[in-house]
């Protein structure tokens, strides 16, 4: 697979010498982090079938230049996958396309395939056909997280009609108004030749659906998609629907008996090469790279040269959220990229080894494959790559599990220069996974409630809080070796977050002992949901690396110097007022989630 780019839109390419193409159309938002891996595996298992396939971020998404806030994102959206099948023709030579969308994916494909005219196949998987109800479902979705553990302590959005809220991601008034108006027997009457519809959600209105299309004269084959479910999972959960996958195959494949052997030479066919360096804003180019003789990916963010900073500071190296790819949860990745190049900051967000885009693709992650030291040796060996671009240093941002591998990376490897580490949950880890990835111990949910429930009933708990004795100096070794080496490094815990008791459990109330060590220090920010989906938890990590790594890198000390101060002069308040604060901390715990 090769990266493309086109009209600001970035995609790849899964090129095969077939006389037949296919574009795939991601879902929107939270959708498409949590099936990233599972079109990937579509896309390849395409190509080596002999069809070619494009695959790409629509405007304002993903890796793709622009804001979905921005205005006429609709329009953009459809026109982006009418500009798509032109670049596959383009760059393959195919003879015919074929159009292959999940949910909202699958409405605007049809769309597009009614305004393009010359799409041989469309497949629609579970497709969006109610805009209401659409809207209803993403509203639902985002009430059910923000009553979970997870979520406590976030800014919860407001009810309004300028927007959706989705998991951190957004559809706008625009965008709503347009899907509230389309009903694809009107809009899209005749989008192709032939039509596969996999739905298991909404059947009523696809049997009508595909009713309409066999009166047009339309081929259409109707099935069911009981995988659905579990392919629609968070990223680390999220299952291969084989079957489906499979009848899509086939159907696009359309028994060719030539396409096996033209997949055997399609590299031969490409015209394009991969892309340089492009403009995704005002001031701001990124570069699609591979990294590590091509097994991993990432995308390097840079400021155009009026804007880089002075004296050589520090290039950002971003890790994979748990099994999210390189645009992080709510396209966090993306976003802070971005902001940091406008302010003369270059930054490499990373897929990890088996993560995202990187090589070799895997059908499922576990577990114990985030939290292996492979992880950190990866992140290491993207920290080399950036110190060989000549940056001064690298500073490491990593939340949850990336933070875990962050911490081992950056206490290595001598390119790494500073660190942030966000609501990291585990200071060691041994696997837990059967020889199917599945977890053999009950893996309690993050955050959770009864877990607090737990601790306020432990008197050894209790013990601690009131001694501030802790144990477990043995894993300090990490966190000892970055402050020997002077690598400045900081453990960022929302409030309510389930690290701090890991936190706790090692090194005493709010990480007490780690006073000792002179360049570690811990700080804590409310309105901090867990995987730092919400706007509010978003905008409190960007800023807090941004002070962190002005003091630290920059010309004038920031906020976080001021805070590291603050934090040591709270610690000196007592052990009883710490021990109130631990029960002030569970109590609101468990008034906010409402778990008994």
């Amino acid at each position: 697979m090769r990266p493309v780019v086109f009209d600001g839109q970035f995609g790849w390419l899964h090129p095969a010498a077939g006389p037949h193409g296919v574009v795939l159309c991601y879902p929107f938002g939270y959708d498409a982090l949590c099936t990233y891996r599972g079109m990937r595996r579509l896309a390849e298992r395409l190509a080596a079938r002999g069809i070619a396939v494009l695959r790409f971020d629509y405007p304002g998404t993903g890796d793709s230049a622009g804001d979905a806030s921005e205005p006429g994102r609709w329009r953009a959206w459809i026109d982006s996958i009418t500009k798509a099948v032109v670049l596959l023709r383009q760059s393959t030579g195919v003879e015919r396309v074929s159009l292959c969308g999940l949910r909202l994916g699958g409405t605007l494909a049809a769309l597009a395939a009614q305004q393009l005219g010359d799409v041989g196949g469309l497949v629609l998987l579970s497709p969006v056909l109610s805009g209401k109800n659409y809207q209803r479902e993403l509203r639902a979705g985002y009430r059910q997280w923000l009553s979970m553990p997870a979520a406590m302590d976030c800014t919860p959005e407001p009810d309004t009609d300028e927007f959706v809220e989705a998991y951190g991601f957004r559809l706008y008034r625009e965008a709503l108004e347009n899907l509230r108006a389309v009903d694809l027997r009107r809009d899209a009457p005749a989008p192709a030749r032939r039509v596969l519809m996999l739905d298991s959600l909404d059947a009523t209105r696809v049997d009508a659906l595909a009713a309409h299309y066999r009166e047009q004269g339309i081929e259409v084959e109707r099935r069911g998609f009981d995988e659905y479910s579990k392919f629609m999972m968070e990223s680390l959960d999220s299952e291969i629907p084989r079957a489906a996958f499979e009848s899509v195959e086939n159907w696009l494949a359309a028994g060719s008996d030539d396409l096996a052997a033209a997949a055997r030479d399609a590299d031969t066919h490409l015209s394009a090469d991969d892309p340089e360096g492009h403009t995704v804003e005002a001031g701001v180019t990124e570069t699609p790279v591979w990294i590590d003789g091509g097994r991993m990916f990432g995308m390097y963010c840079t400021p155009h040269a009026s804007r880089v900073t002075t004296g050589g500071a520090p290039a950002v190296l971003m890790v994979n959220t748990g099994a999210v790819s390189r645009i992080g949860n709510a396209r966090l990745g993306v976003r802070f990229a971005r902001r940091l190049a406008r302010q003369g900051i270059a930054s490499l967000r990373v897929d990890l080894g088996g993560l995202g885009d990187s090589q070799p693709s895997l059908d499922a992650v576990t577990l114990d494959a985030l939290y292996a030291q492979e992880g950190a040796n990866d992140a290491a060996c993207a920290a080399r790559w950036l110190a060989a671009r000549g940056h001064s240093g690298v500073v490491l941002l990593g939340i949850c599990a990336g933070a875990y591998v962050g911490l081992y990376a950056a206490s290595r490897e001598p390119a790494v220069t500073g660190a942030v580490l966000v609501n990291l949950q585990k200071f060691t880890w041994r696997n837990i996974c059967d020889e199917n990835g599945k977890p053999t111990v009950r893996v309690a949910a993050i955050g959770s409630t009864r877990s607090y429930l737990r601790s306020m009933c432990e008197p050894r708990k209790w013990l601690r809080v009131v001694k501030g004795q802790t144990g477990g100096w043995p894993v300090a070794r990490e966190l000892a070796a970055l402050d020997a080496r002077g690598v400045p490094t900081r453990l960022l815990y929302g409030v309510l977050d389930d690290g701090v008791e890991e936190l706790e459990k090692y090194f005493g109330v709010r990480g007490a002992r780690l006073r000792r060590l002179r360049r570690v220090q811990v700080s804590f920010r409310e309105r901090m949901d867990h995987a730092i989906l919400s706007a509010s938890a978003q905008e409190n990590v960007m800023s807090y690396f941004e002070d962190f790594y002005r003091s630290q890198f920059g010309e004038q000390p920031g906020a976080v110097a001021d805070e590291a101060a603050g934090f040591q002069d709270a610690g000196r308040s007592g052990r009883r007022a710490r021990a109130a604060q631990w029960l002030a901390r569970q109590a609101r715990a468990f008034r906010l989630s409402g778990e008994a």
